[in-house]
């Protein structure tokens, strides 16, 4: 299971000097309010970030009476109450969602903790933090249960710069979604003054382009689409951007409902960017715009919906370096006459080194198998995942809205996100009782009922929370608890910005236990408490795959020799640990140098294996083949090492 450390035979003379190459300028991530209002910077990959995301899932799901309990599970719990959130390291909580069918939590509290503080920064009962009135947390920024279907749910950036701790009296349910940073990166931490007014603005005016268009050159008319006959509507040369996409279609309005399904399904729009033979964007224009498989209703997100004169809307940024062509397809029977067009672009100066394509992947899943999510995206490359419209097909009791989503970041066998249920994915809750929505950043658009099918639509972005990637990107969503519905079908657009070529490469692997891998990597350990052989699973959707492997546990520190690239722009370093022994935290140092704290609070003892995540900051290892890394036992049982893999972060 481990690849053999072919590069480090050749380096480890120089483990800590290299030549002296200069790392690439990294620019300073966009983060906070400016990744909201700052959507120009969208296309932009930063793969110095990951995102990942906390939740009250169910962590035994070994048989069908426990895999649904996806409440009142918590990272710990303590007379200081219930923690959802404990993080080491800069970053930023993006989304904090909730459900509880008590109404507004009545008399339960939520308190923030920022850089190690024992007094919470932010402490008010959950009541008034999703009533829209009281700062930080003011409307549209978030939402209550009538606004979101049965969520609360608040996308008020909370940034800080060395750690965050987020506790509550609630047991119910929760998903929380972060970003973060290398360590040491000049992250400002959230404070009372921070003013989010220019992004309410924003949110307020949905439906507008929420990018300026002051620059903007315009082009539009009216065709007629003749079955099966791709008709271009727009040629542009680059290198631009495209800003706008917006279409008015006979038949569609915002109230045509599902007397527009047909119209909307069989008119497809399709962009190829700098000469390719495939089109990277290729959708029906019901999911395309937000709207779903089922026909047309009102939609006002902030990038893709349909206006009140019924005009659909596309603002997500476009750029390309030398032509974009954008084709609209009628795959209908008969012809689709006046439908009218307006594309706006710009020139694009950004560069490209660091620019990903919009991209689009549209499948269909009919009567998804049990025992088996249905797949949202599987994408290799780099780049961002940046919305998902999803279009459902099942029974009556709408059971198969019970599906957790779970997302795979770059190979590892760690779900990033693991949800507590479909509707809650899309900020909604109990099959979202409130009936369809529309919010800037999510919506239930549909709900159809004919004869035994139920039919759901919905859709959510990421636009402050993208989900970025390396190497690989695999999302997938549960149909029912445990897969095991019948009959369900569906539709699945993902929206996401993408590179062909990866920005992470594998550079060293050290299989703990293994007496060759261990001297090839000078491998040493003190403190021992023990060194065992283990045999456990993960969690998400193989988690009924037992893998066997060597460890060691300690209470002193351990250190090797891995192999790098020396034009790296930082190291993703991963561990598998046995997260059956919770809240494992230890002090890293490169060469010698802190780096920082890895800590990884919580606990799964059903599925014990963990892969965890440390970004080693560039300052640290730039221009070298080699670094040696000592990880230092700082506080809980034991640390545990079963293994190392050394990604090099590349331009």
């Amino acid at each position: 299971m481990f690849l053999v450390p072919l590069l480090l035979v050749a380096v480890l003379g120089a483990a800590s000097a290299g030549p002296a190459q200069a790392a690439h300028s990294v620019p300073g991530p966009t983060y906070g309010v400016a990744a909201g209002t700052r959507l120009d910077r969208l296309p932009f990959l930063q793969p110095g970030t990951m995102a990942g995301g906390v939740s009250s899932f169910d962590r035994d799901t070994f048989d069908a009476t426990h895999g649904n309990h996806d409440l009142g599970n918590f990272l710990s719990t303590g007379p200081d109450g219930n923690v959802m959130l404990d993080q080491a390291g800069p970053g930023c909580v993006y989304r904090i969602w909730m459900t509880s069918q008590q109404a507004a939590f009545p008399g339960q509290w939520i308190k923030v903790y920022f850089n190690g503080s024992a007094t919470p920064a932010i402490d008010m009962s959950i009541g008034r933090m999703f009533a829209g009135t009281n700062a930080p947390f003011l409307a549209p920024l978030v939402a209550g249960d009538l606004q979101s279907s049965g969520g609360y749910v608040s996308y008020v950036p909370l940034c800080y710069r060395t750690s965050i701790k987020i506790t509550t009296s609630m047991n119910r349910y929760y998903n929380i979604g972060y970003e973060t940073f290398p360590p040491g990166t000049p992250i400002m931490t959230w404070s009372p003054g921070q003013s989010t007014a220019a992004l309410r603005q924003e949110w307020q005016n949905a439906g507008a382009d929420p990018i300026s268009t002051a620059g903007n050159t315009a082009v539009g008319g009216q065709v007629s689409l003749d079955p099966n006959v791709p008709q271009t509507v727009a040629g542009i040369a680059g290198p631009a951007s495209i800003q706008s996409v917006k279409l008015t279609v006979p038949g569609v309005t915002a109230a045509a409902g599902i007397a527009a399904e047909q119209i909307l399904n069989h008119t497809w729009i399709k962009i190829f960017w700098d000469g390719q033979a495939a089109p990277a964007v290729s959708a029906p224009l019901g999911s395309f715009f937000g709207l779903g498989q089922f026909g047309s209703y009102p939609d006002r997100g902030l990038v893709a919906g349909i206006d009140a004169s019924g005009t659909l809307y596309m603002y997500l940024p476009m750029p390309f370096r030398q032509h974009a062509t954008i084709q609209l397809l009628n795959t209908g029977p008969g012809s689709l006459p006046g439908v009218g067009y307006q594309v706006q672009y710009r020139p694009f100066t950004g560069g490209f080194a660091r620019v990903g394509y919009l991209t689009t992947r549209y499948t269909t899943t009919t009567r998804a198998p049990a025992g088996r999510d249905i797949g949202v995206l599987d994408a290799t490359g780099s780049g961002k995942l940046v919305g998902v419209t999803a279009s459902y097909t099942g029974g009556l009791s709408r059971s198969y809205l019970e599906g957790d989503e779970r997302i795979y970041v770059d190979g590892s066998r760690s779900p990033a996100f693991y949800g507590t249920g479909t509707e809650d994915f899309f900020n909604g809750g109990y099959y979202f009782n409130q009936g369809p929505y529309s919010q800037p950043m999510t919506g239930n658009t549909a709900h159809v009922v004919a004869g035994s099918a139920d039919h759901t639509a919905a859709y959510r972005f990421f636009l402050t929370d993208a989900i970025g990637f390396r190497r690989r990107l695999v999302v997938t969503l549960q149909h029912g608890p445990y897969d095991n519905t019948t009959g369900t079908s569906a539709s699945m657009l993902a929206w996401y910005y993408h590179r062909p070529a990866a920005q992470s490469s594998l550079t060293d692997t050290l299989n703990v236990g293994n007496a060759a891998s261990e001297r090839a990597h000078r491998y040493q350990v003190t403190g021992l408490a023990w060194h065992r052989t283990s045999s456990y699973t993960y969690p998400g959707t193989a988690d009924h795959t037992v893998i066997t492997d060597t460890g060691r546990g300690y209470r002193g520190h351990s250190q090797f020799t891995l192999a790098i690239r020396p034009g790296n722009q930082g190291v993703d370093l991963r561990r598998r640990y046995d997260q059956g022994i919770a809240s494992q935290k230890a002090r890293v140092y490169v060469d010698g140098k802190f780096a920082g704290t890895w800590y990884v609070a919580g606990a799964n003892p059903y599925h014990r294996w963990g892969d965890t995540d440390f970004l080693l900051p560039a300052a640290l290892t730039a221009g070298k083949r080699a670094i040696t890394v000592r990880i230092q036992y700082a506080a809980g049982v034991v640390l545990t090492d079963y293994g190392y893999w050394a990604y090099s972060i590349i331009p």
